[in-house]
């Protein structure tokens, strides 16, 4: 199985005319290359270990089902993470609740957003508290774009097409983001805390 590429793993799992072991083991082959990748989304989206590894599951038992209907109309990493993103937004739905950010996780989210962490320790739980009290007024798709091309660094294109939003809609939710988080956090970190391109000029 080393030797077939992801599109020939999902195509021979998709054939059902092929042995029961051979299907078996291209989808296993399949998950080993996706599922770090795949939790990891889920859980920066999720912010709990246990609903990623919830969403995650339910990402390739969807990818399983609907093998046959992939038609090779973009890259299959493409389609996968969309099918994970889909399964995220999906279970926030369920759970009628706002992903939370751990303090473990603020930093890099601070970073994507384009704020210079503070270097004092005592300081840094004042100012992680107030960046993820900003990160959580993020709407969802916003906070998503935030994690897909700030954290997990995908493309503009890519993230679009995951999200199936065009590429200027990333681009400007993007720039939104970080700008309404960079507004909220003026006033908590002051102005020398935020990026380059996120300070005000005078």
């Amino acid at each position: 199985m080393d030797g077939l590429t992801d599109e020939q793993l999902l195509a021979l799992w998709a054939n059902h005319e092929a042995s029961h072991e051979r299907r078996e083991a291209a989808f296993r082959e399949l998950v080993g290359r996706y599922e770090r990748r795949v939790f990891a989304i889920c859980r920066r989206i999720l912010r709990s270990n246990a609903d990623a590894e919830e969403a995650m599951q339910d990402t390739f038992v969807r990818v399983a089902r609907s093998a046959a209907t992939f038609r090779g109309d973009s890259k299959l990493s493409t389609w996968v993470h969309r099918v994970a993103t889909s399964a995220c937004q999906d279970l926030l739905r369920k759970a009628a609740r706002r992903p939370q950010t751990p303090v473990a996780d603020v930093a890099e989210a601070a970073a994507a957003a384009g704020i210079d962490q503070q270097p004092d320790e005592s300081a840094q739980t004042d100012a992680f508290d107030a960046i993820q009290r900003a990160l959580e007024t993020l709407d969802d798709v916003s906070r998503t774009i935030v994690v897909l091309c700030g954290i997990e660094g995908f493309e503009y294109a890519e993230a679009a097409e995951v999200l199936a939003i065009p590429v200027g809609t990333v681009k400007s939710r993007l720039f939104r983001a970080r700008a309404r988080l960079a507004d909220l956090l003026a006033d908590d970190l002051g102005p020398e805390h935020l990026g380059p391109a996120r300070r005000p000029t005078s």
